[in-house]
């Protein structure tokens, strides 16, 4: 009886802690102290740098390095430590690694992640209005920041598509310029296809799994199912092993089509839908880091399809400002940025221009998104600064350029070229292009690390919370 009462008693430990965290996470939301961030970005954006400059922003923060956050340069803030995580199942953001990489001899970008991830901190601060301020001489915010793949978000319009509309959008973009030379062999060999072997199948899955892995160096973003790319935990599985058929075979090959029908099924139910529901659905802001800047690099093809994703994804969007209780039971996205990275590859009166391109990308999405009540914002900014400004005079007068090193260490002056303030007309490609160089990581320094608006960024994300 005592060894039954002991086993019951070590069963339900962890179910009596989970719960526990749940309260004290509900606790948290109920006195607004608790915000869930999801961060992502498109290939290529700068996502784990990105990341790992927030927290060392955070955990060093200066008023004279910070000037634009309110609570900052008020003199109310207090200071922030890393917390307990809150989540057991999700692996811890590695930002010891990552400082590592960044600090070391010479710096490196840190390694891109390839799951998803989690790091809590607490923000303390002295509340400056409202009853806080008369109940409370200081305030903890729990921020939790959720890092996970691009790919991931990418999957999420898929649940509004059946399986022959997902055939028909991929089949005509990989039939398409670059792309179209690509994917020919892999597109042969699927419309030569008959009958439902799983051998085959399984053979043509992983060939599709590896032509994304190639289309994505060149550019391509609507990648799907994203977990071909980044299968983890489903490798070999048969959930990721379907891909689009040829507009013909949808109507010839009813077996193969209702095969790669129940396993597209299963992935929108069994690996999207859970995504969604258990991580996704309860963030209370989202920010999409987007590289503009090597999508230009790459042509206007890459730059379209970018647009496109970034369509997607505002559609994908549970929107609108929540009351407390909403807040409690069914969390929603009241904020939304989208980032255009690397605003150090550019001389700063491009920094307009990158805007501009960025807002034009989205389109009509981002107006009918606000006029549902999200709070939309684009932003340009660099996480971590790997370039100064400056000015040489070329006999005509003072030209801005940047100065830094190139990937390879050595060091760059150059004036990096203009940014197109939309997307250019198709003749304009076909005569030039851009020509943006990446940039190593900056020496480190003694303090914090420089940056380009991310004290305008803590505004957007935490100034509401933190007044």
């Amino acid at each position: 009886m005592t060894q039954h009462l002991s086993a019951t008693s070590h069963r339900l430990k962890p179910r009596v802690k989970a719960w526990g965290h749940k309260l004290e996470e509900w606790a948290h939301r109920g006195l607004d102290q608790h915000l869930r961030v999801g961060i992502t970005g498109l290939s290529g954006a700068g996502k784990t740098a990105f990341i790992t400059a927030l927290v060392h922003q955070l955990l060093h923060a200066e008023r004279d390095h910070l000037p634009m956050w309110e609570v900052l340069a008020e003199g109310r803030w207090l200071g922030a430590q890393r917390a307990r995580q809150p989540d057991l199942t999700l692996a811890p953001f590695d930002y010891e690694q990552a400082m590592a990489h960044l600090r070391g001899a010479p710096p490196q970008w840190p390694p891109s992640t390839r799951g998803i991830s989690e790091i809590r901190l607490a923000l303390r601060y002295r509340p400056g209005r409202g009853l806080k301020r008369q109940l409370k001489e200081s305030v903890t915010l729990y921020l939790d920041l959720v890092d996970y793949p691009g790919e991931w978000l990418l999957d999420l319009p898929m649940l509004s598509q059946s399986y022959r509309q997902w055939c028909e959008q991929s089949w005509q973009w990989l039939s398409e310029g670059l792309w179209a030379a690509t994917s020919a062999d892999w597109r042969q060999a699927v419309a030569a296809q008959s009958g439902a072997d799983e051998a085959a199948v399984a053979a043509l899955a992983q060939e599709y799994g590896e032509l994304l892995g190639v289309l994505r160096q060149q550019g391509a973003t609507l990648l799907q199912p994203g977990r071909a790319l980044l299968p983890g935990e489903l490798a070999g599985t048969p959930v990721i092993a379907f891909y689009p058929l040829a507009p013909a075979q949808l109507e010839q090959e009813a077996e193969l089509v209702a095969l790669m029908q129940e396993r597209y099924d299963a992935y929108c139910e069994q690996v999207v839908k859970p995504f969604y529901r258990d991580h996704f659905a309860r963030f209370d802001r989202q920010v999409v880091l987007v590289d503009s800047l090597t999508a230009l690099n790459q042509g206007r093809m890459q730059v379209e399809q970018m647009g496109a994703a970034l369509k997607g994804v505002l559609d994908s969007f549970r929107y609108g400002p929540g009351s407390l209780l909403r807040r409690l039971f069914r969390p929603q996205i009241d904020k939304l940025l989208f980032a255009a990275t690397k605003a150090d590859h550019l001389t700063v009166e491009q920094h307009p221009r990158l805007l501009s391109l960025t807002h034009s990308l989205m389109g009509e999405a981002q107006r009918q998104v606000r006029f549902a009540g999200g709070a939309v914002e684009t932003m340009v900014l660099s996480a971590i600064r790997a370039s100064e400004q400056g000015q040489v005079d070329d006999g005509r007068g003072p030209v801005p350029v940047i100065r830094g090193r190139d990937s390879q260490g050595q060091a760059l002056m150059r004036f990096p070229g203009e940014v197109p303030d939309r997307l250019p007309p198709p003749a304009f490609w076909q005569q030039q292009g851009f020509d943006f160089v990446p940039l190593a990581p900056p020496e480190p320094g003694d303090g914090p690390m420089p940056h380009i608006r991310m004290d305008h960024l803590l505004q957007w994300l935490l100034g509401d919370k933190m007044r």
